[in-house]
């Protein structure tokens, strides 16, 4: 408890006394973050105020209770705002916190109850709780000696004239105390909203970037700058989002659940803050691979470079929406399909030449949402295991349905002794599939060639397809001017036809399984072992289907125009869907958004190109059916 009063009060010294709320005339964002920030606030400050379940001080805690009195009416106020439709009663959870503070109970439940509050209502609304942008190191030295020297002191020890004559006295970010509880996003909650009753104002006149410049300086300042040594073999990768939201007390609990000795630490903790905060991302967090691409796009937005903007948005769903977009499954579906369906308006909006206004506007939509998902997953600490395995197999059944599809239509076309190619040729694929993923993990191989690999080969599938699809007729059409023995068909595929089906069936299902794999994995290696089982019990279940459904249609194998033949043609619309959306993707074919929803389950992209393409292929199956049955009438 001793340790926790002294978590408290160092709060105290750098929060101030009491953070102001909002005022009720202010948007309903302003208002969800500084509620943020208050609740915050209660989190770290309760414990200087009760302790063993008596009051340790009645000005503090009489200041926790009207403090969370006054953030339940803000909550009820802001409520019909929320972005989240199921974000739940926000007044709710802070009543129950006021209740955990009314009973007196331990600092650490009102902390763990009042971070859960505070994360419903960033959740509830959004909110970025980190840069948008990677902060600048020069920067933010020059904007704290401008505003933050006189009272801190120019090297961060409160130590001059000006912080001997206020009360409370300023914090001394060198203090052990104060310094590992500071964490970027807590100091720039507190630049942004001021400490009512303190010197501690709000820096209005601040921009958002500038804060961030700001708080990742202050919140490096008792570190000392690293030397010009290579970087540690042992530094773990962080992301610039996680260290805005960690403090050195939780950096330095993940260095020792990581075997790190102690020893090591303080080195670490300087690199991380001094260095790493301000270098490149690690391609293994591809959410800051895609906020990055999407700060240069909006920065060539502005600059009227629409090809750079064109490619800056496409890096950013390929290399970094598109891969993470299992990672973000595991904390907000919503989100993950709001990124998505985000992307895609935007690339519809580039190809359709909407005003910069409106693409800079959209970019900062998907830009935030980017930003939230990364503080969402740099917070939750990991999925567990049966999420992360439930989503994985969710991925990979939508991407490899399609395949299995593809296959039964090839079932169909070809001849009962065909059937064992088709199978022959899934298995191989998918073996294929798995060592060419591998290959592009561990080459780190750009989205843009992931994505074209899938497109391509699943479009020359289905090229062949039709072919053989193309043939069959023909012959039928020759066969029904013979006796019906002797049909090409009923004796099976020639070698020719049967070479072909196996083509066909190898690039459908290499095409499918390479996106599935992508999808639910993404391109970072080691694997979590409940993702790979995921996806393998995924794969048995698609591997018993494809047997049902080739069986079902033996009969359709000797007969290319019954109803389970075409039907399973039918059935390749979504993996043409899926085709034409990689070329589009790629930029190799243009977009024009439809005002229809996307269901990319079902390869429905509401773009005028996929649907042109998958309308011909509709014509073209129903215009078979329909021929084979006159043939077959005439025979």
């Amino acid at each position: 408890m001793a340790a926790v009063s002294a978590a408290a009060m160092a709060a105290v010294l750098l929060l101030g006394e009491r953070p102001a709320l909002a005022d009720p005339g202010e948007p309903a964002e302003v208002e969800a973050r500084r509620l943020v920030h208050v609740l915050g606030y209660v989190a770290m400050d309760y414990g200087g105020s009760v302790a063993n379940g008596a009051v340790t001080s009645v000005i503090e805690y009489d200041e926790q209770l009207a403090l969370l009195g006054e953030a339940i009416h803000v909550a009820t106020r802001i409520q019909p705002s929320a972005l989240e439709s199921g974000a739940g009663d926000l007044a709710q959870g802070i009543v129950g916190v006021r209740e955990l503070v009314e009973a007196k109970v331990a600092a650490d439940r009102v902390a763990i109850a009042a971070r859960g509050a505070r994360d419903r209502v960033a959740s509830a609304f959004r909110l970025a709780e980190a840069p948008l942008s990677r902060p600048d190191a020069k920067r933010g030295a020059a904007l704290y000696q401008e505003n933050c020297a006189t009272c801190h002191g120019p090297t961060g020890h409160a130590d001059t004239r000006r912080a001997a004559s206020l009360v409370p006295h300023p914090a001394n970010f060198h203090d052990a105390i104060i310094a590992e509880q500071l964490a970027p996003i807590g100091v720039e909650s507190a630049v942004r909203f001021g400490v009512s009753g303190t010197a501690m104002v709000p820096f209005t006149f601040l921009s958002a970037r500038d804060r961030w410049d700001l708080a990742f300086h202050v919140a490096g300042l008792h570190h000392p700058e690293p030397g010009e040594s290579p970087r540690p073999l042992d530094l773990p990768d962080y992301s610039m989002v996680e260290l805005a939201v960690r403090s050195d007390a939780d950096l330095r609990a993940e260095l020792s659940a990581r075997g790190i000795p102690a020893e090591r630490h303080a080195a670490l903790l300087a690199e991380l803050r001094r260095r790493v905060a301000y270098g490149g991302e690690a391609a293994s967090h591809p959410l800051s691979i895609a906020r990055a691409a999407l700060d240069r796009g909006r920065a060539a937005l502005r600059e009227g470079r629409l090809v750079d903007a064109r490619e800056a948005l496409s890096t950013a769903q390929l290399d970094g929406i598109d891969v993470a977009e299992a990672s973000v499954r595991t904390v907000k579906e919503a989100l993950a399909d709001d990124l998505g369906d985000g992307a895609f308006a935007l690339r519809a909006a580039l190809a359709a030449g909407a005003t910069t206004d409106t693409l800079d506007a959209g970019m900062a939509t998907l830009l935030r949402d980017a930003t939230y998902a990364e503080v969402a997953l740099a917070r939750s600490g990991g999925a567990p295991g049966r999420l992360v395995a439930q989503v994985s197999s969710r991925l990979a059944l939508r991407e490899l349905a399609a395949a299995a599809l593809f296959l039964a239509a090839l079932a169909a076309v070809a001849s009962s002794r065909s059937r064992r190619v088709v199978h022959v040729a899934s298995g191989a694929a998918l073996l294929l599939a798995l060592a060419a993923w591998v290959a592009a993990a561990l080459g780190h191989m750009a989205g843009f060639w992931r994505t074209l690999t899938a497109g391509a080969t699943i479009s020359l599938a289905l090229a062949a397809l039709a072919a053989l699809a193309g043939a069959a007729a023909l012959a039928r059409r020759r066969g029904a001017r013979q006796v019906r023995s002797h049909d090409p068909l009923h004796g099976g595929l020639s070698r020719g036809r049967r070479a072909a089906v196996f083509a066909a069936a190898l690039l459908a299902g290499f095409g499918a399984a390479f996106s599935a794999l992508d999808a639910a994995l993404g391109v970072s290696l080691p694997v979590a072992p409940p993702a790979v089982a995921g996806v393998l019990f995924t794969l048995a279940l698609l591997a018993a289907g494809a047997a049902l459904v080739t069986r079902a249609s033996r009969a359709a194998a000797r007969r290319w125009a019954s109803p389970p033949a075409w039907l399973a043609c039918l059935l390749c619309v979504p993996l043409a869907g899926r085709a034409v959306a990689a070329f589009q993707l790629c930029g190799l074919l243009p977009l024009h958004r439809l005002p229809l929803p996307r269901f990319t389950a079902l390869g429905i992209y509401p773009a005028v190109e996929t649907c042109l393409v998958q309308a011909a292929l509709l014509g073209l199956a129903l215009a078979g059916a329909a021929r084979g049955r006159r043939a077959e009438g005439a025979c």
